[in-house]
C-alpha cells in the first residue's frame, strides 16, 4: 500500500506517529525516533482546551534530516509496542487549504449603530495617549457627575413603602391588640370603688 502523494521535498521526510500510549512523554517519544536518524523538527500534540488540557492527543509529527531516515523509521516504527499500544506510523501529508476544509471563512458582522466607532486604520501609540489624556482631562472637569446624590441614596424605594408599611384599615386583630396592651400596662390602676 503506497502513501499519498509527495509533492514536496519535506513531505518525504515528514511522519505522522499515530497511537500513543497516553503515559509516553515526550522525551521518551523523542529518544526512541532520535534512534533511527537526525531530527530536524519534533511534534507532540497536545490538548489546548477542555477537560484534557496540556494531555497528549495521542499522536505526534517527526521531520527527519533525510528521506532515507524518514523510511528507515517508518519501517522500524511501524506496528511496535509502546506502553500498551502498538504505533501507527505513516507519511504525513499536508491538509488541502485549497478545498476550505482546515479553515473556514468567518461571517462578517456590522452592527450600524457601531458603524462610525468602527475605524480601518490603527491610530499609532501617541495619538492613543492623547484621547486616553484628554478623557481624563474632562472627567476632572466634571467630577460633579461622579458623586452619588444622597437624597436619593438614603430615601427607601417607593415600592417598598408601599408593600411592607402598609396597614389594613379595620382589622380585628389589630384592634384587640391595641386594647388589650393598653389594659396590661405596669402603671394603670383600677379604680376602687
Amino acid at each position: 500500500m503506497a502513501g499519498p502523494a509527495k509533492s514536496s521535498s519535506c513531505e518525504d521526510r515528514k511522519l505522522w506517529i499515530g497511537n500513543l500510549d497516553s503515559r509516553v512523554t515526550e522525551y521518551q517519544l523523542l529518544k526512541l525516533v532520535q534512534t533511527h536518524g537526525t531530527i530536524e523538527k519534533f511534534d507532540l500534540i497536545f490538548h489546548r482546551t477542555g477537560p484534557f488540557a496540556g494531555l497528549p492527543r495521542g499522536f505526534a509529527f517527526v521531520t527527519y534530516n533525510s528521506s532515507k531516515d524518514a523510511s528507515g523509521a517508518k519501517t522500524c516504527l511501524n506496528g511496535k509496542l509502546v506502553g500498551q499500544k502498538r504505533l501507527a506510523v505513516t507519511w504525513a501529508h499536508s491538509a488541502d487549504l485549497d478545498s476550505g476544509s482546515q479553515e473556514k471563512p468567518k461571517p462578517s458582522v456590522s452592527i450600524p449603530a457601531l458603524a462610525l466607532s468602527k475605524d480601518t486604520k490603527k491610530t499609532d501609540r501617541m495619538s492613543q495617549i492623547q484621547a486616553i489624556e484628554a478623557k481624563l482631562q474632562l472627567m476632572k472637569q466634571k467630577e460633579d457627575e461622579l458623586k452619588i446624590n444622597d437624597s436619593i441614596a438614603t430615601k427607601t424605594p417607593v415600592i417598598q413603602q408601599f408593600q411592607f408599611n402598609k396597614e389594613r384599615v379595620g382589622s380585628k386583630t389589630q384592634q384587640f391588640f391595641k386594647f388589650h396592651n393598653r389594659s396590661k400596662k405596669p402603671y394603670t390602676r383600677k379604680a376602687k370603688q
